[in-house]
Parts: structure tokens; sequence; C-alpha cells
């Protein structure tokens, strides 16, 4: 005779791992997009100084020219949603074990968040006007490599306070055992909060997964006010009485998006280990050549070469006719952007005659 042994299903859920966002603290949230689909922002453009001309009949400060501006539009973009159903006959034959305010909460933690993290990141990432493409970092070179990030930055007159570095999961262990973090109270002393692991040049370090990380980035730093990350619905409801639905149809939509703010570019510094390096400007004589892997975008007139309408693709050699600030930057398919070079171009006089 044979013997059935019986089974009995658990009514508590196996959920998946889940982490809050790593990246909500550290939003930019200077403009409102309440009512509008998107935003233009105006910045007004300071110019060269020159010398004073005390024996000059007019014009003693120099020649006046009208005050420039620049104008960027940022338009919101992503609309992500999910709709799905609880059948009420299918509830009835599986202990109920089917709610639907834990399967809207799932859908949040599970999908959202990870989701708007990884895109911020690399919206980030592909807007940074500092960067260096080098080597994998080790336990002797990593914090070298953030202090110089730092650096950088400090040099860009980029606010030192508000300040984070992101830093890959695999990353941040050689962080952990570095010798410079070994002696500092705040990563001894302080707990790991929101993916916090230490803290270092007044940085907090924040350890983000590989999935949300863009490839072959190892570490970002970012000024927070360097970017615009508008989020303006997150609806997630049930309806109990939807029409040809025995049961709960379940919708979600989530509407956000993420900007580098075109003058605050260098808010933002990525160490990458497989990216694409910037572009390298020189000139001969009154003629600027870019040289670069990929498609290069430059500006002459002090742009933002990544965000800018007077960008254009390089394909020879730039006559410039006045003193110029070029700034490009390279683009490739499957690759992140590069950092933005800047290269101050100053015109010769040529001699009478020519």
């Amino acid at each position: 005779m044979a013997i059935n042994l019986a089974t009995k299903y658990a009514t508590k859920l196996d959920e998946r791992f889940k982490q809050r966002s790593l990246t909500d603290a550290w939003c930019g949230h200077n403009y409102d997009w309440n009512g509008v689909n998107s935003i233009n922002v105006w910045t007004i453009l300071t110019d060269e100084l020159n010398d004073y001309d005390a024996t000059a009949s007019a014009n003693r400060f120099g020649t006046p020219t009208e005050v420039q501006d620049e104008l960027n539009t940022y338009v919101l973009t992503r609309k992500r949603a999910f709709t799905k159903t609880i059948d009420a006959t299918n509830t009835q034959d599986q202990m109920f074990i089917k709610k639907a305010s834990a399967f809207l909460k799932q859908m949040w933690d599970e999908r959202y968040v990870p989701e708007n993290d990884a895109y911020r990141l690399k919206t980030w990432a592909n807007g940074a006007g500092l960067g260096m493409v080098g080597s994998a970092l080790t336990k002797s070179t990593i914090i070298e490599a953030m202090l110089n990030a730092c650096a950088e930055m400090d040099d860009a007159a980029v606010p030192a306070e508000n300040r984070v570095i992101f830093v890959r999961t695999d990353v941040s262990v050689k962080c952990k055992l570095a010798t410079e973090l070994g002696n500092n109270q705040n990563w001894t002393s302080k707990a790991i909060v929101q993916g916090k692991i230490a803290e270092l040049n007044g940085c907090p370090i924040v350890a983000i997964p590989k999935s949300r990380m863009p490839a072959g980035v190892e570490f970002i730093v970012k000024y927070k006010n360097a970017s615009a990350d508008p989020s303006k619905m997150h609806m997630l409801r049930s309806h109990d009485d939807a029409p040809g639905i025995a049961g709960v149809l379940l919708e979600g939509l989530c509407r956000y998006d993420s900007f580098v703010m075109a003058q605050k570019a260098d808010g933002i510094y990525v160490y990458s280990t497989g990216g694409l390096a910037a572009p390298t400007i020189t000139q001969n004589s009154n003629s600027v050549s870019i040289s670069g892997t990929g498609t290069i975008k430059y500006t002459v007139d002090g742009s933002n070469p990544k965000t800018s309408s007077t960008a254009q693709t390089y394909s020879a050699a730039i006559t410039i006719t006045k003193n110029t600030k070029v700034r490009a930057y390279a683009e490739q398919t499957g690759k992140l952007h590069s950092a933005i070079a800047s290269f101050d171009a100053v015109y010769t006089t040529p001699p009478a005659g020519n």
C-alpha cells in the first residue's frame, strides 16, 4: 500500500531582498515642475576682464557689449507604469495569500526604486563635467583617487559642502580595507545608514550595488545641486470593482526624470575603467584641433557641449578669430559620455599685410 504524505502551503510569502533608494537624499530639488512638463532655465554669462585705461578719451572701462545669456530647456520624459489583476476565484483557491496593498508595495520596492536609482546614476555619469579613465582601483590607490577627484572639484569652484561619493559595492570593499579609512574616526565609530560606509574629506561614501551603477564606473563624486531630479507622480492604486474583472485591478505610474544642470556639470566627477577619455584640444597658430575616441561634440562660446544648442560635431580644425573658450566631449554607442575638456584658445593678431 502506498504512503501519501501531506503537503502544506505556507501562508507567509517569500519576498526578494530589497533596499531603499540610495540616491534620493542626493537629488537636486531647486526647480519646480508643478503643472508643467518642462522648464526653461536662463544663465547669465560673464565675460573676461580687461585693463582700465585712465588716459582714454572715452570707454575707459573698455568697449561695452551687451550681457549675454544662455537658455536651457529640461523636458520630463519618464512615465513608467504597470497593471496587474488578482482574480477573485484564484484568491479563493490560494488561501487568500495575494493582497493588493502588499503587491503594490513590493512593486515599488523591487522595481521602481532600483530602476530610478540606476537611471539617475547613469544620467549623472553621462552629464559629468569632470572625470578620469584609469585602471581598476585597489585598496592602496582608491583613497588617493577619491581625494584627487575632490581636489579637481575644488579647482572648479564646486562648493565643498553637500557632496557625496557613490562607490560600487565591490570597490567599496577596497575602501574598507584601505589603511587611510582604518584610521578614520568616522569609519570606526559611525553605523552604516542608507548605504553609507564611511566619510572622506567631509563626503559620505555610499555603496551602490553593481546592478544600479553604470557599467565600468568605480565611483562618482556628486555635488547635490549639480542636478535637477523631478519626481512628479507616485501612483499606486487598486480597483475592487473594475468592469470585466472578478477581483482586483492593480495599477502603478511613476513620473520622474533627472538632468545635470548645464552650468553645474563640474559638480559631478566620474572615475571609470572602460569609459571614454575626455578629448585632447591643441592650438596651432589661430587653428584649434580636437582629438579623441568616438564622436566629438564641441562649442566655442564656453557653453556646455553636452547641453548647448550651439554644440557642433567636430570634423576638422577650427579657425578662431578672437580669444575663444573651446569645450568638447566624446560620445560612443554603448559607452558613457566622456568628461568635458576645456581649452582657452588665444587669438594671435596676424602680422600687418597678411
